[in-house]
């Protein structure tokens, strides 16, 4: 009886942060390790549409931007997706997301899994560079308290998810990805030679 009231009393007197652990690391409807076309067929803002770079039918615009993958991505099964918005005619663009209320460019790495489907395993958002404290601010309330946390970065543990923030030069970085499906990925790079 005692042991099961001393228990109690040091479970009571855990930081109250310890459940925010469990928080789920998102950025709205993209999710770590949901497959792509989830996020391909959800319900998207009017005239947006999710394009990969082996995606066969690009719309027009969509060759601007960086989507392709080479060399060893490929080999590991990797792909590059990102949200495109139609400016109405048939011209489209890179679509920003608000996050916090601040707008941001967020692209979405895949990787092909062993069943076949490709899965979200890493999300990048990028600000402009004076968003830190702002989405600090955002995702510490929606993730809760970091485990890490200096002035220019952050970072979020959650099982096999990670969440990561810095700000740079270049504006604010957001890193989201899942730990299991980045370690598969880098099974499949390519391996250099051994020295004799």
């Amino acid at each position: 009886m005692r042991l099961a009231a001393l228990l109690g009393l040091l479970l009571l007197s855990l930081p109250a942060w310890a459940a925010d652990t469990t928080r789920p690391l998102e950025l709205g409807q993209a999710q770590l390790g949901m497959r792509a076309n989830q996020l391909r067929y959800a319900a998207l803002p009017a005239n947006t549409r999710m394009v990969c770079g082996w995606d066969a039918d690009k719309p027009p615009g969509v060759e601007k931007t960086p989507l392709m993958m080479v060399g060893a991505m490929v080999t590991a099964k990797v792909d590059r997706c990102a949200l495109f918005a139609d400016d109405g005619k048939n011209n489209w663009s890179p679509r920003p997301t608000t996050v916090g209320g601040v707008p941001t460019e967020l692209w979405f790495m895949t990787i092909e899994d062993e069943a076949g489907s490709q899965r979200i395993f890493q999300i990048v958002g990028r600000q402009d560079a004076d968003k830190f404290p702002t989405t600090f601010a955002y995702l510490a309330e929606r993730w809760g308290p970091p485990v890490q946390k200096v002035p220019y970065y952050v970072r979020w543990l959650n099982g096999t998810n990670e969440g990561q923030m810095k700000e740079s030069e270049e504006g604010v970085m957001i890193w989201l990805f899942d730990t299991k499906l980045f370690a598969l990925m880098e099974s499949r790079m390519p391996r250099g030679k051994s020295k004799k």
